[in-house]
């Protein structure tokens, strides 16, 4: 008996052979498009986050930096200032943002190190951004009046404080900067008392200062530069194990003398991602940004700015954080929500 073949004249094999044929041309004919989709980053515009306002020295270094990566990648780098609750508010955007490598933040200490030891809670975990590339550090000096005899060298002030307890003050941008947690290092390890004044930024206590209402302040060098070089100021020490390129006749916090504290973070600025965005993106970004920051003309930007072109890349940045992270830890004890 011969056997019997299908209606339509087509073994019922030869059909289901056929679907399968055409189903797998269909995916190798897809996979060299999805590859050319996973190579194709970027390609659409990239947002930088910076969680400051508008032309302060996060937003400076920030847009030089991203005018010149826009360049190199041939996307524009649209820089999206979201100022507020030191920092956290950018952040937390940046944190929750898709992990495309779309989204990036410019960040320094506060919002990655020190608010989470001041606050109970967060909108985010500082976990949540891993870091692309420390782009510069800003250096940090206290001053005092020009005219102030008795505060010519930070030993004077120290042997001051000594001898009237509470009387002297010292002003800084406001409660848990690196400017504050820094003094109160330097004065715990001196074993003196002044009085911290703190204010909402920088400008009004360098008015302040020149005034006579405080008698010292702990500022980024850019911020009083020209006071300093006017002679309305004197910069007693920069908080700094060794002098900065910016200021060399400023002594750092060892050569002032009287000093035995432990040693400080820097200030410094650089650009994080979610977490969870492509090792591959984030290793471009990261070389990118490398090249971009030890070219000379955008070491002179960013001098101009007062900061100083600091590369550091992702792993012994991350080491640096952790062991920032657990300075502040201690310093900010006293101050941190109950």
């Amino acid at each position: 008996m011969k056997p019997r073949r299908a209606e339509s004249g087509v073994h019922p094999w030869s059909s289901w052979a056929t679907k399968i044929a055409s189903a797998l041309l269909f995916v190798a004919a897809a996979l060299p498009a999805a590859h050319a989709q996973q190579q194709a980053w970027p390609a659409q515009p990239l947002r930088l986050v910076v969680p400051y306002p508008p032309a302060g020295a996060a937003d400076v270094a920030a847009r030089v930096i991203g005018q010149r990566l826009a360049a190199r990648l041939g996307q524009p780098v649209v820089v999206d200032n979201h100022p507020g609750a030191v920092g956290t508010i950018g952040a937390s955007l940046v944190a929750k943002a898709p992990a495309d490598g779309y989204t990036l933040l410019a960040a320094t200490n506060p919002e990655i190190t020190i608010v989470r030891h001041l606050r109970a809670s967060l909108p985010y975990k500082p976990d949540d951004l891993v870091p692309l590339l420390r782009t510069a550090q800003v250096p940090i000096v206290l001053v005092t009046r020009g005219e102030d005899a008795q505060s010519a060298h930070l030993q004077q002030v120290l042997e001051r404080a000594k001898r009237t307890p509470d009387k002297l003050s010292y002003a800084t941008p406001g409660v848990g900067t690196p400017m504050h947690l820094m003094m109160e290092s330097i004065l715990q390890a001196s074993g003196v008392r002044v009085h911290h004044i703190p204010y909402n930024g920088g400008s009004r206590a360098v008015a302040d200062l020149i005034g006579g209402q405080v008698d010292m302040l702990a500022i980024s060098l850019s911020t009083v530069m020209s006071h300093l070089q006017s002679g309305r100021l004197r910069a007693l020490a920069v908080l700094q194990a060794e002098r900065s390129a910016l200021a060399p006749n400023v002594p750092s916090l060892r050569e002032a003398g009287g000093v035995s504290a432990p040693k400080l973070p820097s200030v410094w600025f650089g650009w994080f991602a979610p977490a969870q965005t492509p090792l591959a993106v984030r290793a471009r970004l990261a070389a990118e940004l490398e090249s971009i920051v030890r070219e000379p003309e955008i070491k002179l930007a960013l001098e101009r700015g007062g900061l100083e072109a600091s590369p550091l890349q992702p792993q012994p940045f991350a080491r640096e954080l952790r062991d920032e992270s657990n300075f502040f830890a201690g310093v900010a004890k006293p101050f941190a929500e109950r």
